[in-house]
């Protein structure tokens, strides 16, 4: 009789740990999956912010390009 309580209760104390470790370790999971997805959205805004910036700040200079090119002569 107690070549087979033991085994069994050993079993039923390591599913329960094995159990309790897979839901850690999913609510881990979990929680870096939003880190993540917060990380990707704040860098595609923050890509979009940079490009406007550039934007601003070559535009001007591609126009007093053009404006000289045209009257230099070249275009």
């Amino acid at each position: 009789m107690y070549y087979i309580v033991g085994p069994v209760i050993a079993l039923l104390v390591s599913l329960k740990y094995a159990k309790g470790l897979n839901d850690k370790h999913q609510k881990e999971y979990q929680e870096l999956l939003a880190k993540m997805e917060l990380v990707e959205k704040r860098n595609t805004e923050m890509d979009k912010e940079m490009l406007q910036k550039v934007m601003t700040t070559v535009l001007p200079i591609a126009k007093a390009v053009n404006k000289l090119n045209k009257e230099v002569g070249i275009r």
